[in-house]
């Protein structure tokens, strides 16, 4: 397979990953919302608790969490000094933005490490209110954290030209 078919193949791969996750966003804080807002009617209005709606949103905002982030990550959501790096030129630039990469790798390293060990605690406990396995709320951290490893590879990938907001141009 050529180098061009296969960046073809791994592109389209990352574009269908992408659209699943944000769909998966989307239908995650749709539910949490109807959720939270079919509980409060239920108390409020109805005269009744609905235990399942708390529990169920809870757990919809754990995984809308874990998936999130690496959404938030491509869309330059989340919080970052570039006070330095945006006045670097290109070659500092570069080195920073394979640094700071290796250092949230590490970091993401991590936490899908403890997420799978989490998740093997969770094989072993039910939910209070559902009873389903714990596992199945426990695994959004190990598969979150590899969604946010991948953006993490695909933003220095995307950016490699323009590492940070301040490059100018006759740089390039």
């Amino acid at each position: 397979m050529s180098a061009l078919a296969s960046g073809k193949f791994g592109s389209r791969a990352i574009s269908a990953v992408r659209n699943t996750v944000d769909v998966a966003v989307i239908l995650l804080y749709s539910y949490m919302v109807i959720a939270v807002v079919v509980q409060v009617a239920g108390r409020y209005v109805l005269n009744f608790h609905i235990g399942n709606a708390v529990e169920t949103a809870t757990y919809a905002q754990i995984w809308l969490t874990a998936v999130g982030a690496s959404v938030a990550l491509r869309h330059g959501a989340i919080f970052a000094v570039d006070t330095l790096t945006r006045h670097l030129s290109l070659t500092p630039a570069r080195f920073f933005s394979i640094l700071i990469a290796a250092i949230n790798m590490i970091f993401v390293g991590v936490m899908i490490y403890g997420g799978i060990l989490l998740t093997e605690q969770g094989i072993r406990q039910t939910s209070p209110v559902l009873m389903i396995p714990m596992w199945t709320i426990f695994i959004s951290i190990p598969i979150g954290m590899t969604l946010l490893g991948i953006e993490i590879v695909m933003h220095v990938i995307e950016n490699w030209h323009a590492p940070f907001a301040g490059i100018q141009e006759d740089l390039l």
